[in-house]
């Protein structure tokens, strides 16, 4: 926030009186923020469901002790980047539910919380990038010398790059971005800070025609079925997709004699 912008938010909440805020307003706020509350329990749920498939694939029976370790000391570390998250989830979820926005004061304690999480958000999907970089060493036993083993861990690690930018872009925007938006856009125009020119509106996504549909038949728990049904849905579309453009690669590499399919599933057999 500039600085004027700070001034000026000072200045109405340094008199006698803390200015209060319409209950028309208040409506308009609760509004996104009980949207976001209906959100974050849903993924909370989401996680506790899935966390278990994020181990599936760790080699804590492997052979080579330094392996299982290694394998240990990414969990450990995961679980430490989850619980520290979390954490800070269920702060910002604690603040939500005491629907106290009765002041200027309250308004910028709830816009700076939302903009602090919404980044917090973002950093903790980009703490997996190293993670997925070591789960992708581990898959290949940290050996590049063995054939296709450099190709397999090139493809495990855009794997996590691609899944991460998405998650960053897209789950981020739709569940908590375009709310926090809508909040932070509502203290401004409170407060008087002039705001920039609106974008141009965008079509509807397929996700937010689902949501609007599915909420007007069964309130929030439409929004949480859908959110649940295009989970589960890009899950399955993700794998799908990049199981095609993988077989497709493969086929054409060994057309073309740069891939031989008998070297490449003695490479694949020593994975599992």
């Amino acid at each position: 926030m500039e600085l004027e912008n700070f001034k000026e938010l000072w200045n109405k909440d340094t008199g006698q009186e803390l200015p209060e805020i319409s209950l028309e307003k208040q409506r308009e706020i609760h509004s996104p923020l009980q949207m976001l509350k209906v959100n974050m329990k849903t993924e909370f749920w989401l996680m506790v469901i899935t966390l278990p498939l994020l181990f599936t694939n760790i080699p804590f029976a492997s052979a080579d002790p330094n392996i299982r370790t290694i394998s240990t000391f990414v969990v450990v570390l995961t679980l430490a980047f989850i619980a520290y998250f979390y954490s800070r989830f269920r702060k910002l979820y604690t603040l939500l539910r005491k629907n106290s926005i009765n002041t200027n004061y309250d308004l910028f304690n709830l816009k700076t919380q939302l903009l602090i999480s919404k980044e917090i958000y973002i950093s903790y999907y980009i703490s997996y990038i190293p993670l997925g970089f070591l789960l992708s060493l581990i898959k290949v036993s940290f050996h590049f010398d063995m054939e296709y083993n450099l190709a397999i861990f090139g493809v495990s690690l855009l794997i996590t790059l691609l899944l991460i930018a998405f998650l960053i872009k897209y789950w981020i925007y739709y569940m908590y971005g375009r709310y926090i938006d809508d909040v932070v856009r509502l203290v401004d125009e409170l407060n008087g800070i002039e705001l920039p020119a609106p974008p141009l509106e965008k079509k509807k996504t397929w996700f937010e025609r689902s949501q609007k549909f599915l909420m007007n038949k069964w309130g929030l728990r439409g929004n949480i079925l859908n959110t649940v049904i295009w989970f589960v849905s890009m899950y399955i579309f993700f794998i799908v997709f990049l199981t095609l453009v993988l077989l497709i690669f493969i086929i054409l590499g060994t057309k073309l004699g740069f891939i031989d399919i008998s070297t490449l599933q003695r490479a694949l057999n020593r994975l599992n």
